[in-house]
C-alpha cells in the first residue's frame, strides 16, 4: 500500500516530458505519505469504495499533468485515497482504532473525498495546457502540415527580446511574442520594434501573477489589451494565460471578445534550464508538425531578466527544425486565425 501510494506519484513526476528534479520527487513522496496517514484513519466499506474510485481517477489525472508542480499537488490526494481504500485491510490493531473512530470520521471522510477529488479535477483541468475541459483552446495546429510556431512569453525584455528577434530574422523566421502589460508600459519601444519587423504580439495578461485567474471577471485580459493598444496601436486577438492556467470563466471572457486562447504542446521548462544545448535537444525531441513551442524571452514580465539560455539555444532549435523539414511561422498563420482584432473592436481599448 505504501509502495503504491509513493511509487505512482514519483513515476508521474519523473516521466517524460516532465522530468521533475529530485526535489519534486522528495516532495511527492512526503505529500503522498501525509495523505496516506490521514486516509488510513477511517475503515469502512463505503469510504474504501470512495477511496478506490478517487485513487483511480487521480491515477488517471497524473497522466494529464504537464509539469512537476502539478504532479506534486496531486500526490497528497492520491495518498489520501489510497489510504481510504486500503484501511479495511490493515492489521487488526490499526483497523480496530479506525473502527472506533468511524462514527465521527466516516461522514467527514466521504465529504473530504468529494472535495479533494473535485479540487484534483479542477487543478488538473486548469493547469494542463492541452485539455479543453473548461473551454476551447489551441495547443497545436494542423498535424498534416510541416509548420510549427515558436512563441515567446513574458516580455518585452531588453535583455532578451530583441536578441531573439534578430536570431529569428537571421533564419528567415518570425515569432509570436506574448507580452505582459506591465512590461509593455516600461518598454513599449520593444513591442513596436517587433511589430515593425513582422513579428506578432499577443496578450499575456497585465501582471502575470498566479492568483488573478481565479477572478470570474478576469479583468487582467482587458487591462493588458488596453495597454498594448495604447502603446502599439494594435489589439491582439491571441491570448495566452499566465502559466497556461485557465478556467471556464476566463475562457468565456476570451471568446466573448472575439479572441483565441492559445497554449502550447512543446515546452522544455526553459525558465529553470541553464544548459542551452540540453534546452534545444529537449525541444527538438518533442516537436512535430503543427507544434506550438513555448519559450521565454522574459520572466513574469519583470525587467530586466536574464534569458541568455534561450538566446543561446535558439539557433540550434531553428537549425533542428529545418533539418526535420519543419518551417516556423507565426501563430495566426499556423492556426488560421486573425492575429489582431479589427479596428471596430479595437477602438474600445484606445
Amino acid at each position: 500500500m505504501t509502495a503504491l501510494a509513493v511509487a505512482l506519484p514519483v513515476a508521474a513526476v519523473r516521466r517524460s516530458p516532465i522530468h521533475g528534479a529530485p526535489l519534486h520527487v522528495v516532495l511527492c513522496m512526503l505529500l503522498a505519505l501525509v495523505g496516506l496517514a490521514v486516509g488510513t484513519r477511517v475503515s469502512a466499506t463505503l469510504t474504501a469504495a470512495a477511496g478506490a474510485a478517487g485513487a483511480a481517477v487521480t491515477a488517471w489525472l497524473f497522466t494529464q499533468t504537464s509539469y512537476p508542480g502539478a504532479v506534486d499537488v496531486l500526490a497528497a490526494p492520491f495518498g489520501l485515497f489510497t489510504g481510504l481504500a486500503a484501511a479495511p485491510f490493515l492489521p487488526a490493531s490499526v483497523r480496530g482504532h479506525a473502527r472506533a473512530a468511524r462514527p465521527l470520521l466516516q461522514p467527514a471522510a466521504l465529504g473530504l473525498t468529494a472535495v479533494v477529488l473535485g479540487f484534483a479535477v479542477f487543478w488538473t483541468g486548469s493547469t494542463n495546457p492541452r485539455v479543453e475541459w473548461f473551454g476551447e483552446l489551441h495547443s497545436h495546429g494542423n498535424r498534416s502540415q510541416n509548420l510549427v510556431a515558436i512563441t515567446f512569453d513574458d516580455g518585452p525584455n531588453p535583455d532578451g527580446t530583441l536578441a531573439v528577434a534578430q536570431i529569428l530574422d537571421e533564419h528567415d523566421a518570425k515569432g509570436t511574442f506574448f507580452e505582459v502589460g506591465k512590461a509593455v508600459v516600461q518598454r513599449p519601444d520593444i513591442s513596436r520594434a517587433l511589430l515593425d519587423d513582422g513579428h506578432v504580439v499577443g496578450n499575456h495578461s497585465y501582471l502575470h501573477d498566479a492568483v488573478r485567474y481565479l477572478d470570474p471577471r478576469y479583468p487582467e485580459l482587458d487591462r493588458a489589451e488596453r495597454t498594448i493598444a495604447e502603446n502599439t496601436g494594435v489589439c491582439p486577438a491571441l491570448f495566452r494565460p499566465p502559466h497556461g492556467t485557465h478556467t471556464p470563466f476566463m475562457s468565456r471572457a476570451v471568446t466573448s471578445r472575439g479572441m483565441n486562447l492559445v497554449t502550447w504542446d512543446v515546452s522544455a521548462q526553459d525558465w529553470v534550464e541553464n544548459d542551452p544545448a540540453r534546452l534545444a535537444a529537449n525541444i527538438l525531441a518533442e516537436v512535430r508538425p503543427g507544434s506550438i513551442i513555448l519559450l521565454h524571452d522574459g520572466l513574469d514580465g519583470n525587467i530586466p531578466a536574464d534569458r541568455s539560455v534561450v538566446v543561446k539555444a535558439l539557433p540550434a532549435i531553428l537549425d533542428g527544425l529545418k533539418a526535420r523539414g519543419l518551417t516556423p511561422v507565426t501563430l495566426d498563420a499556423l492556426l488560421g486565425v486573425p492575429a489582431y482584432l479589427p479596428d471596430s473592436q479595437c477602438a474600445r481599448y484606445r
